[in-house]
């Protein structure tokens, strides 16, 4: 039986430019600078409002601590943002070197 490697994390994209087309058609996973360039009636899956672009946050989630919001992106009818990690956790470090951010969901 032969085994598929898994792939290694990357780093997140920000896109420099903003969504110029229909923003239906927008990518997924892509950041984004402002919610004007990603599609409408995406889903935060977190309670309050969304964080700003610069607010700290923490993600409980394997430990990973607190970040900055980056960015914004969406995929399957969400709407997330890009965060960078303060400090990574080792486990993450080993596995994906010079990854310093990722994507979070609001749970």
């Amino acid at each position: 039986m032969m085994s598929t490697p898994a792939l290694a994390a990357r780093q997140p994209e920000i896109s420099s430019q903003e969504w110029a087309a229909d923003p239906q058609q927008c990518p997924a996973w892509i950041g984004f600078l402002t919610r004007a360039s990603l599609p409408a009636g995406l889903i935060w899956s977190g309670t309050g409002e969304v964080p700003a672009i610069s607010t700290r946050v923490h993600v409980y989630l394997n430990s990973f601590g607190p970040a900055v919001v980056k960015a914004y992106f969406h995929a399957d009818g969400f709407l997330g943002v890009l965060g960078e990690f303060e400090r990574l956790p080792d486990w993450f470090r080993r596995q994906s070197p010079g990854v310093t951010m990722g994507h979070l969901f609001g749970r």
